[in-house]
């Protein structure tokens, strides 16, 4: 059975100015020319972008699924702000992430599901787990091993002072929106409630928001101020072991002990506008510029 083993490489990150692979990756990588994964459509796109970053498959297997995923970094600030996109059929949310990695230095992990949003039947934001028994309702099996790579990835390439960060896009008026709320999640609006229900595009739009979490009943008036007040809409999740759905927001408040995680959420086609987000949150809220 694969072993992931964390690897924190500081010497690695120090001297690292070509994509040479860290030491604790090299078991998972399988490709590394980007020729070689141009029949990636999220690739082809970005490919003249592409051409500035490191960009590796990784590929491993779990139970009976297979995980292919795509790394991408920037070898000239290796350690910046590092996403995961869990599904493949989100290419704006893919361009955002290829452009915050060209510009604001670290990168983002990708999985491949060939443009679809499910690996077979399993949705890679709801197999985050490290228990050897299946702990939610919509995960297929145990993922330790999935939990194991993708958190050690994004640990090796982020900063231990860095949120952990996602990228996500939705439909238009679906069941993420700024202007809903149920029993676990509470939506906060950066703008009157008439200006975003006439929204259907940008910042004000309901369906473009940045999700947080943590065990409270209510978040960070902190957090929750600095991001409204900088244009953005809030959705927070309230976790606990109870309602733990095994989405990556969920494992990083209960097992990784922290709050400091934010999702940009965009309404599918609006690259122009979650790349906005991405400078917002980025410059804004984590930075504080």
């Amino acid at each position: 059975m694969f072993r992931f083993v964390l690897f924190v490489g500081v010497s690695w990150f120090l001297s690292a100015s070509s994509c040479k692979i860290p030491a604790n990756l090299r078991d998972v990588v399988v490709g590394g020319s980007l020729d070689s994964l141009s029949y990636i459509a999220d690739v082809q796109r970005n490919y003249a972008k592409l051409k500035h970053l490191c960009v590796k498959k990784l590929s491993f297997k779990e139970g009976r699924l297979v995980w292919n995923m795509l790394l991408v970094w920037n070898p000239k600030a290796v350690r910046g702000v590092f996403w995961f996109l869990p599904h493949d059929n989100e290419n704006s949310a893919f361009d955002s992430a290829v452009y915050s990695a060209t510009k604001y230095g670290g990168g983002f992990l990708s999985v491949l599901d060939g443009d679809s949003r499910y690996n077979h039947t399993q949705d890679p934001n709801r197999n985050f787990s490290n228990s050897s028994q299946r702990v939610c309702k919509q995960q297929l099996a145990p993922s330790p091993i999935y939990t194991s790579v993708v958190l050690g990835v994004i640990d090796t390439f982020k900063d231990p002072n860095m949120p952990y960060l996602a990228i996500h896009n939705n439909t238009n008026g679906g069941g993420i929106s700024a202007l809903k709320s149920n029993a676990k999640v509470k939506s906060y609006l950066a703008y009157p409630k008439k200006e975003v229900l006439m929204a259907n595009w940008g910042l004000k739009d309901a369906d473009n928001l940045v999700y947080i979490a943590g065990v409270n009943p209510k978040p960070s008036r902190y957090k929750l101020q600095k991001l409204l007040k900088n244009g953005l809409n809030v959705r927070y999740e309230m976790v606990n072991p109870q309602n733990n759905d095994c989405s990556m927001s969920n494992y990083v408040v209960l097992e990784k002990n922290t709050q400091n995680y934010y999702n940009i959420e965009a309404q599918h086609g609006q690259t122009k506008t979650q790349k906005r987000m991405v400078d917002i949150l980025v410059n804004r809220v984590i930075f504080n510029r």
